[in-house]
């Protein structure tokens, strides 16, 4: 079993702003996520967001997911990271699972699949996806890397364990600059708004 972690309690203290509900055509930020992520090949969803985030709560009520809030976001990514390993504990046939960033609106359920297809069981590995040589996200980890991942501290995720252990990164070539794209700024989102547009436009 996959299991995806979608992190969303982010402070957003660069754009000023919930970022994750700002509006992308008929879906916010957030919603774009995870329809991608209920389309793909992941079979257990964790959402970590903050207390309070009423909104969100709403959201994902009808939706088949693990909701876990993080009282102690504050402190910075790894602090949702680790409330959505504990939920991972309750589970004991997980293989795997992803880190995914809820501010990357145009990841498609293909390139999770693409990376899910490239992950081989028992070999401990760290599956990054690459766009032109450029490392981008989500990235999937193996089962084994949840007590590594439950020392890190500040607000940082799984690119600790990419930097400390080459050796046991997957690198997976995907043709979709999307991998690269999140949003934390003003600018970010008028440039995902101006290509939500184009996108459709062309459709």
């Amino acid at each position: 079993m996959i299991a995806g972690i979608i992190l969303a309690a982010g402070e957003g203290k660069r754009i000023g702003k919930d970022k994750l509900k700002l509006p992308l055509g008929s879906k916010s930020v957030i919603e774009w996520v995870l329809n991608t992520v209920l389309s793909s090949m992941i079979e257990k969803i964790i959402i970590v967001t903050k207390p309070d985030d009423i909104n969100l709560f709403e959201i994902v009520e009808k939706l088949n997911t693990e909701l876990v809030t993080n009282p102690d976001y504050k402190q910075g990514m790894s602090t949702s990271i680790k409330k959505a390993l504990i939920e991972v504990n309750n589970y004991k046939n997980i293989d795997a699972f992803f880190l995914i960033l809820g501010d990357q609106p145009f990841i498609t359920p293909q390139i999770i699949n693409t990376l899910i297809s490239n992950f081989t069981k028992s070999k401990k590995e760290i599956v990054v996806p690459y766009y032109h040589g450029k490392r981008g996200n989500p990235v999937l980890f193996d089962i084994e890397w949840k007590e590594e991942l439950m020392n890190i501290t500040g607000d940082v995720g799984g690119r600790v364990l990419i930097k400390n252990y080459p050796d046991y990164v997957k690198k997976v070539c995907i043709n979709d600059d999307a991998i690269l794209f999140d949003i934390d700024t003003d600018f970010d989102y008028l440039n995902a708004y101006k290509y939500f547009m184009k996108s459709n436009d062309n459709k």
